[in-house]
């Protein structure tokens, strides 16, 4: 049997006692079957129903509120049931029992409710990644990042792209397929222009992909400085525990420590790292070298520093906070702009700091939440835009019309692959060919 015609059930909601548990059924015979175990099946599509659903020897297991979902009309396009049961291990376990003695369906492999919606054409690839996004998501802007894209944001803010780039081909493939007809002077170059524009529309995306990235994965802020600066003390005091050890020994910290915080909605991967000097140890100079290459990664780099020259230590690392720790100590603060002084201790001057780290990440996100989060979204248009560029060397036209089929190939592989039908229709609804 075509697996994609099997009726398949799952439970949708976490497992484990609750108030209410969400089981889903999905396929054409999904109505049917729910029907054959229930006293009051909905009777009207997008309606529900207080409905018993019974073993196989009619008893009672549960009473629910069951729904029915027609095709198309559902998240998978297929004819959907959801079972809302009490949240009982006893209960899930008793109707998938009863399900599972039906040879008519079966349990669902992961994420496959989710791929009959994407192979039914209810989202597209990027919304299917979003909707993993938005389970996975643990702070605002996350959650505002992946409802965006489920909406279908960055779909309609790139879909320009998309038609344009099918424009082109169809009237690349006209000139080759039709050159006796007439067709519109000076065409090649306008087709020429269009891909101009859209390598620079392109560039525009790619531009904002760095944000979009970090959003979904966190931005990074780097923790450096000299040994026994106040680093790992930092570190544990806006983590509120202990993650780091700290000594006066200097070279306590040998390798990368991450602490994942929400700050005001953003997620934030602080890193402590080894403190930086010339070492004879072995695993300090690998903890060194790892500290130094983290610096270029991070959004955001804060250094410790005891005196204020130490900051041409560090004038290679770009993004830079520079901060004096042990304040409670020391008390004597650096003046002047371009400082920040801290204890980890009392906590002076750390609300400050956060504060300021929420600024900076907040400036690097572009103010619409439509833009690309993953390295899959990037690399696909780089490969676009790559054999864009390539289609406007010197070549023949059937060399030009591959390329530009190549650029359309990998911008619709974003989405979902596009169909021959759609290059044919505006061939001919815009050239009027075969009259």
């Amino acid at each position: 049997m075509n697996k994609k015609a099997e009726t398949i059930f799952a439970l949708s909601t976490a497992r484990g006692k609750s108030a209410v548990a969400l089981i889903r059924i999905s396929g054409k015979d999904a109505y049917r079957l729910i029907k054959k175990i229930s006293t009051n099946m909905p009777k009207n599509s997008n309606t529900a129903s207080l409905n018993e659903i019974r073993s196989e020897n009619g008893l009672i297991i549960d009473q629910t509120i069951t729904t029915f979902y027609k095709s198309p009309k559902s998240f998978t396009g297929e004819d959907l049931v959801e079972i809302a049961t009490h949240g009982s291990n006893a209960v899930i376990k008793k109707i998938f029992e009863v399900f599972s003695k039906n040879k008519e369906m079966r349990l669902a492999t992961p994420g496959e409710f989710t791929r009959r919606a994407f192979e039914n054409n209810k989202l597209d690839l990027t919304q299917v990644e979003a909707l993993a996004d938005l389970v996975d998501s643990e702070t605002e802007v996350q959650r505002k990042q992946a409802i965006s894209h489920l909406s279908g944001n960055f779909f309609k803010s790139s879909n320009k792209i998309f038609e344009s780039l099918k424009g082109i081909l169809a009237n690349v493939e006209a000139i080759i397929d039709f050159t006796d007809e007439d067709l519109p002077e000076n065409l090649i170059n306008e087709v020429k222009e269009q891909i101009e524009n859209n390598i620079k529309k392109i560039d525009t995306i790619l531009g904002s992909s760095a944000a979009g990235i970090s959003v979904r994965e966190g931005f990074i802020v780097a923790i450096l400085g000299k040994p026994n600066t106040g680093k790992s003390s930092f570190i544990n005091k806006i983590s509120e525990k202990d993650i780091a050890i700290v000594t006066d020994r200097p070279g306590t910290t040998r390798d990368l420590i991450e602490s994942f915080l929400d700050l005001n909605g953003y997620p934030v991967k602080f890193i402590d790292t080894a403190g930086i000097r010339d070492s004879d140890d072995l695993i300090e100079k690998i903890g060194v070298e790892k500290a130094l290459l983290i610096a270029e990664e991070a959004d955001i780099n804060i250094i410790f520093i005891e005196d204020e020259e130490d900051i041409d230590f560090f004038n290679n690392i770009k993004n830079t906070i520079f901060v004096k720790s042990k304040q409670d100590i020391s008390g004597n603060p650096f003046k002047g702009s371009g400082f920040y002084n801290i204890s980890s201790k009392n906590s002076f001057g750390i609300k400050n700091l956060i504060s300021l780290l929420v600024m900076k990440i907040y400036d690097k996100i572009p103010i619409e939440m439509g833009c690309i989060s993953r390295e899959r979204h990037v690399q696909c248009l780089i490969l676009t835009k790559k054999h864009l560029e390539e289609s406007k060397k010197e070549k023949n036209i059937d060399l030009f019309a591959e390329d530009v089929r190549l650029a359309l190939k990998n911008f619709s592989s974003l989405f979902g692959k596009v169909d021959i039908e759609d290059i044919l229709d505006i061939i001919f609804s815009d050239f009027c060919i075969g009259k």
